[in-house]
């Protein structure tokens, strides 16, 4: 009794996995830049991840400058998800330096919109950001680059 009940859960599980659909790879590449004006500000930013929707790997390194300083950081990606013409990447922030809204260890999420010609991006980090969850940060249209969301 005990092996045809230990054959069935077998069966049950090996059925269960072949019907389970694999995950498709999707990707977040490209450059950008943001620039805003009162007070002057340019944000770069460059990714290059890829995953399931559940897990990712990669990178994204972000550089802040103003009239008064330019930070720096990189992040390795721990989830890439994408609906539609949306990217959403996460990961934790591996190194920083003179960058004040993400320190080691921290978690960030980056969300790009990619729309040809009319790219959009957000960044959050620390308490805003849930793992695969996209940033609550309204996007900001790109003043140059490109970011390529793709399944």
């Amino acid at each position: 009794m005990i092996g045809l009940l230990g054959a069935t859960a077998l069966l049950l599980a090996t059925v269960g996995t072949a019907a389970a659909a694999p995950a498709r790879d999707v990707s977040v590449l490209g450059n950008a830049e943001v620039e805003l004006q009162d007070p002057y500000s340019v944000f770069e930013f460059s990714v290059h991840a890829h995953g399931n929707g559940h897990s990712g790997q990669g990178v994204l390194w972000l550089a802040h400058r103003d009239d008064e300083r330019i930070g720096w950081m990189v992040a390795r990606i721990d989830c890439v998800r994408v609906a539609g013409s949306l990217g959403v990447v996460t990961g934790v922030v591996s190194d920083a330096q003179d960058f004040a809204v993400a320190s080691p260890g921290e978690p960030i999420a980056l969300t790009v919109r990619d729309d040809g010609t009319k790219d959009g991006v957000s960044f959050a980090s620390r308490e805003e950001v849930t793992r695969c969850g996209k940033s609550p940060v309204p996007l900001h249209p790109i003043t140059s680059g490109d970011f390529r969301v793709s399944r």
